[in-house]
């Protein structure tokens, strides 16, 4: 997914939480929530598989 945001030139930021997901709440604000996922600008959040994800942000959505 990493490789696909440098491919596409989208800025972000890698943020490393807690591998429990029971304590992912601090980085996630919502317990449970697996990775990877993304924040967007306006606090709302995306979440899928990585070659999902990949995929999206190749073609450009």
């Amino acid at each position: 997914m990493q490789k696909a945001l440098d491919d596409q030139g989208i800025p972000y930021e890698v943020a490393v939480g807690p591998w429990r997901p029971k304590n992912r709440h601090a980085v996630l604000e919502e317990p449970g929530t697996l990775y990877p996922a993304i924040r967007f600008e306006n606090g709302s959040w995306y979440r899928a598989e990585s070659k999902d994800m990949a995929r999206k942000i190749s073609d450009g959505r």
